[in-house]
């Protein structure tokens, strides 16, 4: 049994079905699937045994894009290490964002923001990090500006959301399902004079409340959704659907 990603289907999977292997097709991102021929991708895709999508957008964008595969789909959840990167009450009045994410649409933003955010306030870029310190640096901030494009379940404003940040920008159509109203706040894509202005607005919001308070209830259900627990509770209902022995394994 074989597993490929979306970006090896339009070669490997009729490969894998002239062969007979038994395999699946791992969609991490649901944009990614229209890369190839189409005869090639619908071979490929109606031959697989399973089709296993990182987020409710992608198995939206497969069972578009392949009717009649819709009953291969199995949902799959990656998962963050809640205790690296979890909420730190000594916050600073940091802003951080991915200058690699969209590089024109940040820049442009961080041009808006320039002769208007408080002295009292820095932007810092996550750049050159390890995840360590990636954890350290959102940990410490308050805000993150997401500039997520066609993303399969981007985990930067996740990562950002579950450090007790502030999350504002773009979804990238696969972040919807976790974009909870006490965490984030979503930007039109291409906005970015509105972007910096919601920035600005939230700044001042931070600076007027007596405290900078943490939505912990709505942390925690996001860190039980993507937890080690419901991973494993995925991987175990993918090694059955494909006919393969459980038994011993951890549940």
């Amino acid at each position: 049994m074989v597993v490929i990603p979306e970006l090896w289907a339009r070669k490997y999977g009729t490969q894998l079905a002239d062969m007979g292997v038994s395999y699946a097709i791992y969609v991490q991102n649901g944009y990614y699937i229209t890369k190839g021929r189409p005869a090639d991708l619908d071979r490929a895709y109606q031959s697989a045994r399973c089709i296993l999508t990182i987020s409710d957008d992608a198995s939206r964008c497969v069972a578009l894009a392949f009717p009649g595969a819709e009953h291969k789909i199995l949902r799959v959840h990656y998962s963050v290490d809640a205790q690296r990167f979890w909420p730190d009450t000594a916050k600073e009045n940091i802003i951080t964002y991915m200058p690699r994410k969209l590089a024109d649409h940040s820049s442009k933003v961080l041009f808006f923001l320039r002769h208007h955010l408080p002295a009292h306030w820095r932007i810092v870029p996550i750049d050159g990090l390890n995840e360590v310190q990636v954890a350290a640096l959102l940990k410490r901030s308050k805000i993150f500006m997401a500039f997520s494009h066609f993303e399969g379940c981007p985990l930067p404003p996740l990562e950002a959301a579950l450090s007790g940040n502030q999350v504002i920008g773009y979804t990238g159509q696969g972040a919807k399902e976790y974009w909870l109203p006490e965490i984030f706040e979503e930007v039109a894509s291409g906005d970015v004079a509105g972007f910096a202005q919601r920035v600005l607005d939230k700044v001042q919001a931070i600076d007027q409340a007596e405290q900078f308070e943490l939505p912990l209830s709505a942390i925690r259900t996001l860190a039980e959704t993507y937890s080690e627990a419901q991973e494993r509770k995925d991987m175990l209902e993918f090694l059955k659907a494909m006919g393969l022995n459980t038994n011993g394994l951890p549940t």
